[in-house]
């Protein structure tokens, strides 16, 4: 297509044929129109700076806001770091300090069972083992009741019961505040003749400081120093001459005859001292008698009863053959797993051994052990009771 040539002449040609177009609108107004769009356009370039420090500025803000919420979630995290650390320390420390009270408390449960669980103080063949028994019987502190004291010892060098015997007397004088401090014939007035088996006393005039004593009193601690010696008799000489005055009484030769069919009484003392076993120096005729009476007190000589309330014998049997006696209890007993329970099974094992009986067994107990002893099986008789240690 060819191109127009367009000259002023063509020009004005051509705008005097285009149809007439007329502004209706008057002078005032587009004069207000013209006026108003220059004030927005002058009011656009005033605001503009002002947008732009507002913008600035709320940047600035958002910048700093999250400046300060890092420095905020560091100093959270520190702080929350720091919590954890002070919550472990404490927790290890609550950890800690519970630890060292659960130790407490064992131990604590350790000397409380330790204080409070039965101890027997009677002598067992199984305790025996390898070394000797020796009992004394001293007087308790009022020389009422002889108390028979049985001690274990090592025999290294092989001496005689009595050399042993004469060795270790003085090992327990003293050692309860129940007993008396000496001995109205100590061992060591004593000399044996072991050609005759017999033990000597010689004594240098009349033996005044032994007191007023009953025959029963007496003949117990002489036939108890001639039964751990394993003497036949013991003679007395004064000043070489046969004879002697004991306090109240005269003797020459005491035969030995073995100590039987007694019952065991309780000899308390001070709350820290264990109650002592202590034979009645009456013998009785059955041992369904001696039971009966170990349900009282004796008064007189500071004994009590060995058999509490809480155990009610209903019968007593024997086995002959087996040398044992069967103690069934009522259902009125009510044995309990403590000391004064210990106290009564093993004063009727020595008072058993009294009536030549090698074992006990128990029926309708109610409870399966005490102190050590199972009352579900049949019970060995003591060798002896009372027992002390010593230094070897």
């Amino acid at each position: 297509m060819q191109k127009q040539k367009w000259n002023d002449e063509k020009i004005i040609h051509v705008l005097k044929h285009m149809p007439s177009i007329k502004d209706e609108r008057s002078a005032e107004f587009i004069y207000r129109t013209i006026q108003t769009k220059k004030n927005f356009e002058r009011k656009s370039r005033r605001l503009m700076p002002i947008l732009a420090t507002i913008g600035t500025i709320m940047l600035l803000f958002i910048i700093s806001q999250s400046f300060f919420d890092s420095n905020s979630i560091n100093s959270f995290n520190s702080e929350k770091k720091s919590a954890e650390n002070s919550v472990m320390m404490k927790t290890e420390s609550a950890e800690e300090a519970e630890k060292k009270a659960d130790q407490n408390f064992d131990i604590a449960d350790q000397q409380a069972e330790m204080v409070t669980s039965p101890t027997s103080t009677a002598i067992y063949k199984e305790d025996v083992g390898d070394l000797e028994l020796l009992t004394y019987p001293i007087p308790d502190v009022n020389v009422q009741v002889v108390v028979p004291i049985s001690i274990l010892v090592a025999n290294p060098n092989h001496l005689s019961r009595f050399d042993l015997y004469v060795q270790n007397v003085k090992k327990v004088i003293g050692v309860n505040k129940q007993l008396s401090g000496s001995l109205p014939i100590s061992p060591e007035l004593l000399s044996y003749d072991f050609s005759e088996n017999n033990i000597e006393v010689n004594v240098k005039q009349e033996f005044s400081n032994f007191g007023s004593h009953s025959e029963d009193f007496f003949n117990t601690m002489v036939q108890q120093q001639l039964q751990t010696i394993g003497a036949k008799k013991m003679e007395f000489y004064t000043n070489g001459k046969r004879g002697a005055v004991l306090g109240n009484r005269e003797e020459t030769t005491i035969e030995y005859k073995p100590l039987e069919n007694r019952a065991y009484f309780l000899l308390n003392g001070e709350s820290d001292n264990q109650p002592l076993y202590v034979p009645w120096e009456k013998p009785y005729d059955s041992i369904e008698n001696a039971f009966e009476a170990m349900e009282d007190d004796i008064e007189t000589h500071g004994l009590t009863a060995s058999i509490p309330d809480t155990i009610d014998i209903d019968k007593v049997s024997k086995d002959e053959n087996k040398g044992q006696l069967i103690v069934h209890l009522s259902n009125e007993s009510n044995m309990q797993e403590d000391q004064k329970t210990l106290h009564a099974i093993e004063s009727i094992l020595l008072t058993a051994k009294e009536f030549k009986y090698s074992s006990v067994k128990f029926e309708n107990t109610k409870v399966k052990e005490v102190g050590g002893l199972s009352l579900t099986n049949e019970l060995a008789v003591p060798l002896a009771a009372n027992k002390v240690d010593i230094e070897q």
